[in-house]
């Protein structure tokens, strides 16, 4: 992007234990989320349908019973207050009303956090960073050095959730969103176009190449570790593996490169937020996508036509 259990049972225990339905299993998961992002141009690039906030307002709306609002800035300002100043009210997203202050995020009752690298400066995508899949040693944030500021990713996740933990009385789930990789030298820089050859090289580097899952998977634990006592509640929306995962094993892997991408950033099309949204609601809501209203986007007619397959596939992997 460029500027973007093992648990351990007794026969006894799980005779005794309740038996988890479809029902009550939809019951535990809080069904109206409250969400503030620190994103970037793979969270919001071109409003509304290149967009994750919207897709996830019309599938909330499909699924009925369940809402969502959304608030998000570009950039992490910790350890000030979060200037959430973006939203997509415009576009039928509530927003989540917190104000530029710890006391507006407090009293807003965020639910859950999002929170974005960069795809170019943090894992690995290209020879000359080698495969370091430390955040702490590796992934240099591409910022002036400043007093206060932390230098590498590992450490400026650590500082924000510091930051919410010690300024917010509500206990958010923190969510590292898995960006997809830069696709420059990869993906035609005009218009995102890529041989199969080039495309499978883009999703090679967008999962294994230079440990570029490993890098995300390490930013999750290291995170967990520096602030156990929400550890609990950081977790990962794979996005970029799960994404890719769609694009090879799915009726999606007909889709050409042109068709997902925009140039070599790689912004989207329609169809590729569209897909990150599926993956942020099921990782949010812990089911299938549910198909949303397409209308005034275009999203592309083979992912149309079997996007309950898609859905699926997305909610299995997660």
């Amino acid at each position: 992007m460029k500027f973007v259990y093992a648990a351990i049972f007794s026969f006894a225990a799980i005779a005794a234990a309740p038996v988890l339905t479809a029902t009550n299993a939809f019951a535990e998961v809080p069904q109206n989320r409250v969400i503030g992002a620190y994103m970037n141009s793979l969270f919001d690039h071109s409003r509304p349908w290149g967009s994750v906030p919207p897709w996830l307002q019309r599938m909330t709306q499909a699924k009925g019973g369940q809402s969502v609002a959304v608030q998000g800035s570009y950039g992490i300002q910790q350890p000030l207050a979060p200037d959430w100043d973006q939203n997509w009210m415009a576009h039928g997203v509530r927003s989540s009303g917190a104000a530029n202050s710890w006391r507006g995020v407090d009293a807003a009752n965020i639910t859950d956090i999002i929170i974005l690298t960069d795809n170019f400066s943090g894992p690995p995508v290209y020879a000359s960073q080698g495969s370091n899949p430390d955040p702490s040693a590796g992934g240099q944030i591409p910022r002036p050095p400043a007093e206060g500021k932390a230098l590498y990713w590992g450490d400026e996740l650590t500082e924000l959730v510091t930051a919410h933990e010690t300024n917010v009385t509500d206990k958010p789930n923190y969510w590292i969103y898995e960006v997809w990789a830069d696709g420059g030298k990869i993906l035609k820089e005009s218009n995102g176009a890529g041989s199969p050859r080039k495309f499978a090289a883009w999703r090679e580097r967008t999962t294994t190449q230079y440990a570029y899952s490993k890098w995300f998977d390490n930013l999750l634990s290291q995170t967990k570790a520096n602030v156990p006592g929400a550890a609990s509640r950081i977790k990962m929306i794979p996005v970029a593996r799960t994404m890719v995962s769609v694009m090879e094993n799915t009726p999606a892997s007909a889709i050409t490169a042109d068709e997902w991408f925009e140039d070599d950033a790689p912004h989207g099309s329609h169809t590729l937020y569209l897909l990150a949204a599926m993956i942020v609601y099921s990782a949010l809501y812990q089911e299938p996508a549910p198909m949303p209203d397409f209308s005034g986007s275009d999203v592309n007619d083979t992912f149309k036509s079997n996007y309950n397959v898609i859905a699926d596939h997305i909610y299995n992997s997660l």
